[in-house]
């Protein structure tokens, strides 16, 4: 839904961090996003990969 989002707004650059590895967009079809969307992945891909982690652990245990 978000790539559909962006590509139908042409936004020119997504920058990402961790990668949904059951989810993620590229998952579906790389070629979701508009043509000329810059996408940049892995920035701080360790740190955010343990924010997400701690989010859900966290969120599981109430």
């Amino acid at each position: 839904m978000c790539a559909g989002a962006a590509y139908w707004t042409q936004i020119k650059k997504i920058v990402y961090g961790a990668k949904d590895e059951k989810r993620g967009y590229s998952l579906i079809n790389k070629k979701i996003l508009h043509p000329n969307t810059e996408v940049v992945s892995g920035v701080m891909a360790d740190e955010c990969a343990q924010l997400m982690q701690e989010f859900f652990k966290e969120k599981r245990s109430d």
